[in-house]
């Protein structure tokens, strides 16, 4: 009997590579160094292959050098091995035919691989590959956190649909669901954003009020009272396309008949993009259809929804529907790419809910369920028509994609996932929305951050702990190549404005405050007027932002002024160069000014630029928090549930209550607790 490993095909394989040259490399190796034969690691394979056959840097490279590994590793009777343990990390199923190449790889014992492989041709949905349960199980509880319930209040009635994350603010929802709460853009403003008339809608004046979502409505939840709401943001309308006419009749009394020929489909897309208050998404691992082009909805299917008042349920199906349904979109193939049909359960409330894949990725957003009867146009292949039917449509994510894609981008901003750890191996805990804001700032979208100060219940500030982890946070987000951070103390900015600004100048470069124009009483006798001084101040801020701008190059210069909560600047003139200063920097591209400590967030002079104020305070960390950041931290690397996220950090924050002290904030004792003893249970489970 051959060795499983002869049985596997190296080309196939290859032609079935996923994984990047690291994450390659790392598996390779791993198995080499658990073998007693003295086998060849990655880098040696390749650069033997390299010198034989040099090629460029690039894929083909990486596809030779991980060919030549593979042939090593079939050589060397590991192979099989190699592919049952990392097999649905390192390859995909075949995308066309023959695609269950892993059923032997996959398979751990022996005999069995070779029967498997003997038995190969009796598979009998080749386009299903043989999954983890552990990523199925993970993915699934993904889509939990992910998915939401949409309640739109009209008058004392509630409209309720379904949605789901798709970036840290943004869910996607249908376009009937909010189309209450929409009015059509007039024609000149549709034309100068060039949006095609199935896309051009706007918000109603003071709609936000109306509508929210709704997370966590699970069973479990609802009956604990943990259902998370959050209120849509004022501009809360990112796009959308509405709906075809005949969808939905019912609801808009339009008696619109299905479309004879299915591409009137194409315009109209349904769906409605939402922004919300809180950046939730980053807790809860939104999916980016931006980043990462969704795949074609095709095969078995899973639905998330609200239908009618129940709570979240699962609903399982296909989009493979039999022949007289597929007649709705022109037959098989379909006519139009701007609908599928799928068979899983759904009722009113399902709309807008995400369709996933069995590989639990998102792939299309459920609309609504088609009806038809004896008196419908529809007949099966004998000319017979067909009894009264139901079959559910849905929108695939490409569409929205390609047509939202532009607007989703620039909304939904750079940052794509929480850091959960520091480069010195700290946990980094509940500050999602500071590392919201830097990613904002670092892409220029706003100029200015204030991270407020707040006082504790006795009435005194919160420790200074807070404040340092908010500057170590900002380094660690700006990549050093591209960015400088100076840091200063208000303690500089207790004098005049000339002063204060040689200060600001000083702590970027020593002397760069040379023949800074003075102030003083000589040149500000004390009887001027305030235009006076405002003008003398304006020139000096001008001023200083020009030093400062030539002092950062080509790179972004980041100004940081701590103790603002400790030292109130006395000088009338100096309160004015701030003043002016937030309007300069917010002009310099090359410029960023993070206050903290600033308690008074709604000055005049910080109204109506690009300022962001972090208005939570820094408060301790509890249990909510820990539990969030177990969720980064395993990042869908093994299926954990949301109570075994509030156990474990409950446990934490039990335990770090009795390790405070005057000296020993509740905040430190958490994260030493995380750090010390949970963190290394968790990266032994992940296999860091």
């Amino acid at each position: 009997m051959p060795e499983p490993s002869d049985q596997l095909d190296v080309a196939e394989l290859v032609r079935q590579l996923k994984a990047s040259r690291e994450t390659f490399e790392k598996a390779f190796d791993t198995f080499v160094d658990a073998r007693p034969d003295e086998l060849t690691r990655f880098k040696a394979l390749a650069f033997r292959r390299q010198k034989r056959e040099p090629l460029e840097l690039g894929p083909a490279r990486d596809e030779a050098d991980m060919r030549v590994a593979l042939d090593h590793a079939k050589e060397h009777g590991f192979l099989g091995d190699l592919c049952s343990a990392a097999g649905a990390t390192l390859f995909t199923a075949a995308p066309k035919g023959g695609g269950v190449v892993m059923a032997v790889a996959l398979t751990a014992d022996g005999e069995a691989r070779h029967e498997a492989q003997i038995t190969f041709e009796a598979i009998i949905n080749d386009s299903e590959r043989f999954r983890d349960p552990d990523e199925v199980n993970a993915g699934l509880m993904r889509a939990q956190r992910c998915t939401c319930r949409v309640v739109v209040r009209q008058g004392e009635k509630r409209i309720r649909g379904t949605g789901f994350l798709i970036g840290p603010r943004l869910v996607l929802t249908n376009w009937h669901v909010v189309q209450s709460l929409l009015e059509s853009l007039p024609s000149a403003e549709a034309a100068a954003a060039g949006l095609a008339p199935a896309e051009a809608w706007r918000a109603k004046e003071n709609s936000a009020a109306a509508l929210r979502v709704e997370f966590d409505f699970t069973a479990r939840a609802a009956q604990a009272g943990g259902v998370t709401q959050i209120s849509a943001s004022s501009d809360w309308l990112v796009a959308a396309s509405r709906s075809e006419g005949s969808e939905h009749a019912n609801d808009e009394q339009t008696g619109a008949q299905w479309p004879q020929d299915v591409t009137a489909f194409e315009p109209f897309d349904d769906f409605a993009v939402v922004e919300i208050a809180e950046p939730v998404g980053l807790d809860r691992r939104f999916y980016d259809i931006i980043g990462e082009e969704p795949p074609l909805p095709r095969g078995n299917m899973v639905l998330l929804h609200h239908p009618g008042e129940y709570s979240m349920r699962v609903s399982y199906g296909s989009f493979d529907v039999k022949p007289a349904f597929a007649k709705l979109l022109g037959g098989t193939p379909p006519k139009t790419s701007a609908r599928v049909l799928h068979d899983a359960n759904s009722i009113g409330g399902s709309s807008g809910g995400p369709c996933l894949d069995f590989d639990m990725r998102p792939v299309a957003l459920h609309q609504a369920g088609v009806e038809f009867g004896q008196n419908a146009d529809i007949t099966d292949d004998t000319g017979k028509q067909l009894r009264k039917s139901v079959i559910n449509i849905a929108i695939p994510l490409r569409r929205v994609r390609q047509k939202a894609g532009t607007a989703i981008q620039a909304r939904m901003g750079d940052l794509r996932a929480l850091k959960p750890i520091l480069s010195n191996g700290d946990p980094l805990i509940g500050r999602g929305e500071l590392q919201e804001a830097i990613a904002e700032a670092r892409a220029g979208k706003v100029k200015i951050l204030i991270v407020r100060s707040d006082t504790a219940g006795d009435g005194k500030p919160y420790r200074a702990v807070g404040k340092s982890f908010s500057k170590r946070i900002l380094k660690e987000h700006l990549d050093a190549s591209q960015h400088d951070i100076v840091e200063m103390s208000a303690a500089s900015l207790l004098h005049d404005a000339s002063k204060s600004a040689g200060a600001v100048l000083d702590a970027v470069k020593r002397g760069l405050s040379a023949n800074l124009p003075p102030i003083n009483g000589a040149t500000l006798p004390g009887d001027r007027q305030s235009t006076e001084i405002n003008e003398i101040v304006a020139r000096i801020a001008v001023e200083v932002k020009e030093r400062l701008v030539a002092a950062a190059g080509g790179r972004t210069l980041w100004i940081v002024i701590d103790d603002l909560e400790k030292h109130s600047l006395p000088d009338p003139s100096t309160r004015i160069l701030l003043d002016f200063l937030y309007a300069e920097v917010s002009a310099a591209p090359s410029l960023r000014l993070v206050l903290v400590g600033l308690a008074d967030v709604d000055l005049p002079s910080l109204q109506g630029i690009r300022a962001k104020r972090l208005d939570k305070p820094l408060t301790h960390l509890d249990s909510g928090r820990v539990a969030r950041w177990v969720g980064h931290r395993v990042d869908g690397r093994f299926a954990l549930p949301d109570a075994a996220y509030e156990c474990l950090a409950g446990v934490v924050t039990s335990v770090a209550s009795g390790r405070v002290t005057e000296d020993f904030s509740m905040t430190q004792a958490v994260a030493a607790i995380v750090k010390n003893d949970l963190d290394p249970h968790l990266k032994k489970r992940m296999g860091l």
